[in-house]
């Protein structure tokens, strides 16, 4: 059974949210309330994706960033995506997701980037 497990850590320049396992109808709902509880709490802020141990995501995954990403903008908040494996980034880069949402090689980076929103 596919199974999302989503860990939050408080860093000084924002929040990281861990992700592992699999972003699917199964698991769109609870990774939607982790995005937005991070969001709204870390107003001005920045959250991070950490998609290192993210093995999958489909179609309703995906709706879930680009609501996400809305949801940032209107918080004046910054969502990026840190270490997708391959699979991750080819779903994004075919969906020109990551054209939008910014992706970076580490979440250090992502944590460290400045905001260019």
């Amino acid at each position: 059974m596919p199974d999302l497990n989503i860990s939050s850590t408080l860093h000084s320049a924002g929040r990281v949210l861990a992700l592992n396992g699999e972003i699917d109808m199964a698991t769109e709902d609870r990774f939607q309330e982790a995005v937005v509880e991070a969001l709204i709490t870390q107003p001005h802020g920045r959250v991070v994706l950490d998609c290192s141990e993210l093995r999958f995501i489909d179609s309703s995954g995906l709706r879930v960033l680009i609501r996400a990403h809305k949801t940032a903008k209107e918080q004046q908040a910054l969502m990026a995506i840190a270490a997708p494996i391959h699979r991750v980034m080819q779903t994004l880069r075919v969906t020109s997701l990551d054209t939008r949402i910014p992706v970076f090689g580490t979440v250090t980076e992502a944590l460290t980037a400045p905001n260019s929103q």
